[in-house]
């Protein structure tokens, strides 16, 4: 007996990797995974759910990013940290004014750990060659 079902394989949907500049990726953002070889992000597009590797600099532009946010993702080429590291750089939008999650960063306060704050630039001048303007 035939059936007239049309059916199709789930668990196989496309693999994006990021290797050509400007390449984009547009659709619902579905969330971060374990994959075999390191952290996946997955995007839903009309054509279907679409894997990539989240790596950190996408990966920590994305945590802003709710699930079920439409969301574009342009990879820019590969850039030198300031240490010297080579990475791949991202811009990530979102649709209109959908909201963005609260950044999970967090910066010490120095006065907390009895650190002194940092000196500000008006505080570096040295009063004997200070001028008062004419």
């Amino acid at each position: 007996m035939s059936s007239l079902r049309r059916w199709r394989k789930i668990g196989h949907g496309q693999f994006h990797k990021w290797e050509t500049p400007g390449g984009e990726l547009e659709g619902r953002w579905r969330g971060p995974h374990d994959g075999r070889y390191g952290p996946l992000g997955t995007v839903e597009t009309p054509t279907g759910f679409v894997t990539f590797p989240l790596h950190t600099a996408l990966s920590d532009r994305l945590k802003r990013v709710r699930e079920g946010q439409e969301v574009l993702i342009r990879y820019t080429g590969k850039q030198t940290s300031n240490a010297g590291r080579v990475f791949k750089a991202f811009e990530v939008y979102v649709a209109g004014d959908d909201p963005l999650e609260l950044s999970t960063v967090f910066r010490l306060d120095p006065s907390a750990s009895g650190e002194e704050p940092p000196a500000q630039a008006h505080d570096l001048h040295d009063d004997d060659h200070h001028r008062e303007p004419s």
